[in-house]
């Protein structure tokens, strides 16, 4: 372990350099590919802007996170919505532009998702124009956030500016990569799997601290873990949280 990076993860409060601790910059374009996590924290990011996205952009960033889970699988789903995220980046995010963006993204729906998954963004298939505060400078900023999950190697972050980053999100996502915290399998009871995939499949964060009860209930004394569940606020959990990767074991754990 690297002293200066757990430091870092510690107390560090800039989430470009953050970044650039897990993917250091000489590994940017050489071919490595973007993992979950990575995935899954950009979309978190994304979600923060929430209000900020046309209805095009929340489609595609819901279907991003769609897309993490089974990357191998819905393959032909992120190849399909990449060229798509990338216009926006190459537009200044007129209403034609938007609405072009919003027709292909449909008909890739309609080609690739079974009528299960239809609903996915299903309210948000069209344009609409960006609120009169979004400039063009910021607009450049959101549509990166927005393109930046689909790209197949680890992405250039720096297309996205600062302030849309977040070292809180970083820490939801990843905690301190250099810190390992003990996860017995006995803590994983029907209770507890049971807890967390419901927040997990619902994105229902309130449902945190039951969930640590019933890591309590199991057995579970770790003071990170118990604190993460039922004192960081619903708001501030995320898709890719790591407490619950933990116990659903998914993604990828350093430590």
């Amino acid at each position: 372990m690297n002293p200066d990076s757990d430091t870092l993860w510690r107390e560090g409060d800039d989430p470009l350099a953050l970044l650039e601790d897990l993917y250091p910059p000489s590994t940017l374009g050489s071919g490595q590919h973007q993992v979950r996590q990575c995935r899954l924290y950009l979309v978190a990011c994304a979600r923060r802007q929430w209000q900020r996205l046309p209805g095009v952009c929340r489609g595609l960033v819901e279907l991003a996170e769609y897309y993490a889970d089974r990357p191998r699988e819905r393959e032909p789903l992120r190849a399909a919505l990449e060229p798509i995220a990338e216009g926006l980046m190459g537009s200044d995010g007129a209403e034609e532009d938007l609405g072009i963006a919003g027709a292909a993204l449909g008909a890739a729906k309609r080609t690739l998702l079974g009528p299960d998954h239809l609903k996915l963004s299903a309210d948000h298939a069209g344009g609409r124009e960006l609120e009169p505060s979004v400039g063009d400078d910021e607009w450049r900023g959101l549509a990166a956030l927005v393109y930046l999950p689909f790209m197949l190697q680890t992405p250039p972050f720096r297309w996205v500016p600062r302030e849309l980053h977040s070292t809180a999100l970083l820490r939801e996502v990843y905690y301190n990569p250099y810190r390992f915290v003990p996860f017995p399998a006995a803590w994983r009871t029907s209770d507890v799997l049971g807890v967390a995939r419901a927040v997990y499949d619902s994105n229902d964060f309130g449902q945190m601290p039951v969930l640590g009860d019933a890591l309590e209930d199991a057995g579970c004394d770790s003071a990170e873990i118990l604190n993460h569940c039922r004192h960081a606020p619903a708001e501030s959990h995320a898709r890719g949280c790591w407490v619950l990767d933990r116990i659903l074991q998914r993604g990828r754990n350093r430590g």
